[in-house]
Parts: structure tokens; sequence; C-alpha cells
């Protein structure tokens, strides 16, 4: 017993030595990190953490049910295109066409109310935010430098060239470690850490903006604290106001936060439900209108789906716009927003088609730089629309 006591203590210790290294090194996200993983039997970020951190809610006050097609009910999957989507832990299949839905359908104890963290996909949202304060006139262009909003910006001479465009392009320039894997990456520190803003807005410059597509989350970190200066609102409310009210959401979403009473981690953290995040697919099949009434300024969508003039890899860029991310299928136009998991909400145009996918993992991207599971529903959906 008496063992036991002092190996309690020593352990104790150095918990605590381990913990006071890691607050004095600049790495305090990491004890943080470790309770919400490993100490409780994860490995990493989870689509069903919402409860491990502070969030708000936001409401869906003018609910529009989604039409539901004749087909609606009598679509089923084969038991091939079941295992695909099982292979990778896929928790909710959902498909819209013309309008309407016409498939859903669940696993592993989800269903059409539960709230799934999209991860990236709130990436998109951010960019129809940016697109409607176009339209209302807070940003005037994309060519504005960032710093005219955040004085950050405007002292550096290296962030003076960066501009909105960058930011939305993924072509700032800056030094962000983006990293699912490695905990001492900035995507691990603005996920568990507590100063997600300082972390977005302090990071140094690395190359020439406007040249290299280089996807870093900061980015999208950095256009939403844009977003709120000229609005003079948090991303909840401006959320809430700006899409899920005009949308008609049905039910409640969640923005994930750094701190109660912090900042918001615009780069990943919005929970929502299947058929909610249809909505944005589908404000997108509609070139940026919601019930005929155009919500994006039309030119605003086109260009955010719309490869970027940029390298990627000693390439031209053909994959990304302004936080969308951009195929072709039979020499057809596909846009869609994807997040670390695997979440995805794909616009297939030429079908009328939006399929949400959301699930727990992902596979390795192909040669064209698009996770191969992605292209596999992309046909399942296809196959069931017909």
């Amino acid at each position: 017993m008496r063992f036991l006591k002092k190996l309690l203590l020593w352990l104790t210790g150095i918990i605590a030595v381990l913990t006071a290294l890691a607050y004095a090194t600049g790495n305090g996200h990491l004890p943080r990190g470790m309770w919400y993983t490993y100490l409780r039997g994860r490995s990493g970020p989870e689509i069903d953490d919402r409860d491990f951190f502070p969030s708000a809610k936001i409401p869906a006050d003018a609910p529009q049910p989604w039409s539901v097609g004749e087909r609606f009910g009598k679509l089923k999957l084969s038991a091939e295109q079941e295992a695909t989507l099982l292979k990778n832990y896929t928790v909710g299949f959902v498909l819209f066409q013309n309008d309407s839905m016409i498939h859903e359908q669940y696993w592993n104890g989800w269903n059409s109310d539960s709230v799934s963290n999209s991860f990236s996909v709130a990436k998109s949202y951010v960019s129809v935010l940016t697109g409607i304060a176009m339209q209302e006139g807070k940003i005037k262009s994309v060519f504005q430098p960032v710093g005219d909003f955040l004085p950050e910006f405007a002292q550096e001479e290296c962030k003076k060239k960066i501009q909105i465009y960058h930011v939305l392009t993924m072509s700032t320039g800056l030094d962000w470690g983006e990293s699912g894997a490695d905990p001492f990456s900035d995507n691990a520190k603005g996920y568990y850490g507590t100063n997600v803003r300082d972390l977005s807005l302090n990071q140094p410059c690395r190359d020439t903006p406007g040249v290299e597509f280089d996807y870093i989350s900061g980015s999208t970190q950095i256009m939403a604290e844009v977003l709120e200066k000229v609005y003079g609102q948090t991303l909840d409310v401006l959320v809430r106001e700006k899409i899920w009210k005009p949308l008609g959401c049905e039910h409640p979403a969640f923005w994930g936060k750094d701190t109660e009473g912090g900042d918001f981690k615009a780069f990943c953290c919005l929970y929502a439900t299947a058929r909610d995040f249809g909505r944005i697919g589908q404000l997108y099949l509609d070139s940026g209108k919601w019930n005929g009434r155009q919500l994006v300024p039309r030119e605003y969508w086109q260009a955010s789906i719309t490869p970027a003039p940029l390298k990627d890899h000693d390439k031209p860029n053909k994959r990304y716009g302004y936080f969308w991310w951009l195929m072709e299928l039979d020499g057809k136009p596909v846009y869609y927003c994807r997040g670390y998991h695997g979440e995805y909400v794909v616009v297939v145009p030429h079908e009328h088609l939006v399929m949400v996918r959301t699930g727990m993992l992902w596979e390795e991207k192909n040669a064209e730089g698009h996770p191969q599971d992605v292209m596999d529903y992309i046909g399942i959906a296809r196959a069931l629309a017909r």
C-alpha cells in the first residue's frame, strides 16, 4: 500500500512537471489535448466532441423543412454500396436533387437530429459570409489589403501585401503548420489551445503572397476576424442572421470556441445536422440564390468556384477557389466542401444533385489531390439519383 501511494505521488509529480513545462514552452494546448483525446480513449479530434469545448448555439429561428421527393424512402443502397460507405465509418448519407431530399440514411446510432463536427466544411461557410459581406458593402473588393481591417496586417511589410483574395485562395504565404497528426502543429494549437486569434494573426511570413496554393487553416481564422470586425458582430450572430435564418435551417447548430467567452474556432468547428449541411450545397447549386433571393453575389459565387490562378506543387491550381474544393466529372465542374474526417457537401450541378456525407474516416488523396473516398461516394450518389 505504501509503495502504491509513493508511485501515485511520483506520477502526480511527473504529470505536474510536464504540464508546467508544456505551458512554459508555449505548448499549453498539449495537456488539454491529452485530456480530450488519449485520456478518453481517442487518438484525435472526432465528430462527436462538441461537449468537450465551449460553444455558442445558433438557433433555427425560421425553419423551412426540406421538400421530400417522390422517390424518398424508395431508393435503396446495394450491399456493395453500403459496404463502401461503412468502410470508413460513415454515419450519415443524404441526397438532394431538384430542390428535394431523395435519400437519407444513418448508421451507428446517428439520426436526422444528430449534430456532427464539420471540421473544414466550416471554411466554406466563411466563404459564403464573405460573399454576403461584399453584397452588403462591408467589403468593397477581394483585393483589399487585410491591413485595411486588421492592424496586425498593417505593420509588417510582408503582411501589408496580403489581400482578402490571398486569404480566400489559401495563398497568403504565411507559415502555419497544417497537420492533423502532429501534436505541435498550429492546427493542434488552434483546436486544443486557448488563444486561436493571436495564433492566426501572428503567423510569420514565409513566401510571397499570391503565388502558391498552400492550404492553411489560419487563413479561414483571419477571414473570420475580418468579418467580425466589419460587422461588429461575433461569428455565431453572423451565421445566424446571414445563413441559418435565410436558409431556413431546421435544427440549431453550434460553433466551437477556444475558451468560454473567447474566440470562435472559425477554421473547423461548426456542428450541425446532415440535413442542414445540405443547404449550403443547395445555395451553391442555385448560383448563390435561395428561394429566388440572391444571397451571395453571382460574381463572387462564380469566382469562388473557379480555380485561383496559382501554382499547386509546380502545376497550375485546378482544385481550389475561395474556400471551396473543385474538380471535374465527365468534363463538367463539381465543387465541394470537405472536412478532416471525410465530412463532405458535394454539388454536382449538371445532375442538379447535392450529396452530404458525415463520418469518422477518410482516405488518402489521389493524384489530383482529392480524397479517393469522396470519388466513391459521389459515384454512389449519382447511381442512386439516376
